[in-house]
């Protein structure tokens, strides 16, 4: 899917700014002297200078004034207590050692050779595809094996 043309213009403009930059001056001698120069354009396009479109503030402070985005559902604690396992969805489940066992998850067979992500917090389960797109939510029932999408 291609993204709207205003982004694609955006994104042109940057470009189209950050050519200038580099051409204002000499060609740089090596690979770390150009990205020293990429580096200060980063810092000084993003903290320092301001923009006509964002009222004549920098991007970085239009950015730390947005309220952001946070997962709903169960709360993942730090990241040291989960894990991440990455699998194929086959028939419509996955499969996950849980206290030993291995457990099936039902995914609905719709995501049948879809590559997913499963991210574990001891009985908390979330379940994307490989590119994001959420499928599942559940919490492991110990006592069962096949874990059906009404669990």
């Amino acid at each position: 899917m291609n993204p709207p043309p205003q982004t694609c213009g955006k994104v042109e403009r940057f470009h189209q700014t950050e050519k200038k930059f580099l051409e204002a001056k000499a060609r740089s001698r090596s690979f770390s002297a150009l990205q020293e120069r990429l580096d200060f354009f980063s810092e000084y396009y993003n903290t320092v200078r301001p923009h006509r479109a964002k009222r004549r503030r920098t991007p970085q402070s239009a950015f730390d004034e947005r309220v952001k985005a946070q997962p709903a559902g169960f709360p993942i604690r730090d990241a040291g207590e989960f894990r991440i396992r990455f699998d194929r969805v086959n028939n419509g489940k996955v499969t996950l050692r849980y206290e030993g066992k291995l457990r099936h998850l039902g995914i609905g067979r719709a995501h049948n050779g879809k590559r997913v992500v499963l991210l574990v917090d001891d009985r908390a389960v979330r379940v994307h595809s490989v590119h994001g797109e959420f499928l599942r939510e559940l919490r492991i029932d110990p006592d069962k094996i096949y874990q059906g999408q009404s669990a």
